[in-house]
């Protein structure tokens, strides 16, 4: 099984795409996946869901919504959503949700776990598009979708790094202008074009 929250939200099953319902179904699924192996209460899934004014029905809703996921899911146990209290569990291999597995390369590089620009570039092969894409109206998106962002220009930061302690600087300097141009502010990636 395989999430993938890092472009359009999808879920493999044996290399088999499962039919997720609509946004509010795809969001719920997100939200639980982007906190796998943790309980995320029903108020926090009502706030990301509606934001400050959910319906009446919310409840009851958040409740349909898992138990349609759960019906989806696989019955080898390869993931389950479990109840605790007021909320909801998706029990997991966080090495299945791409952007869980994006977060570890990126700290395991910013850390300088192995080496940096293969582990920077591994994470960055993860992306296949705009994060949690289609989910831009839902209320928990936008803070997720930044967070994801800043990480992935960190990633490809170490990365370019990586490329010019090679000596391929050439090679990379005109990502490192388009970079600067979209990121004007940003005193990493003039430090590099600098360098380059």
């Amino acid at each position: 099984m395989r999430i993938r929250l890092l472009g359009t939200v999808d879920v493999d099953v044996d290399n088999r795409p499962l039919k997720l319902a609509g946004p509010k179904q795809r969001a719920v699924l997100s939200m639980l996946a982007l906190s796998a192996n943790s309980t995320v209460s029903v108020e926090r899934l009502i706030e990301g869901l509606w934001g400050e004014e959910p319906p009446t029905t919310a409840a009851k809703m958040v409740q349909q919504y898992v138990s349609q996921l759960r019906r989806l899911l696989p019955e080898n146990g390869a993931a389950r959503i479990a109840t605790h209290g007021r909320g909801y569990e998706l029990q997991i291999d966080p090495a299945a949700v791409d952007a869980l597995q994006f977060e570890r390369l990126v700290a395991h590089a910013a850390n300088g776990n192995g080496d940096r620009g293969d582990l920077a570039r591994e994470a960055l092969a993860l992306w296949h598009g705009a994060p949690l894409a289609g989910m831009g109206e839902e209320p928990f998106a936008a803070a997720e979708v930044r967070r994801l962002e800043e990480l992935h220009l960190g990633a490809t930061e170490l990365a370019l790094e990586d490329d010019l302690a090679a000596g391929r600087h050439a090679e990379v300097i005109g990502q490192l202008r388009a970079l600067v141009d979209e990121h004007p502010l940003r005193e990493r990636l003039r430090a590099l074009l600098m360098l380059a």
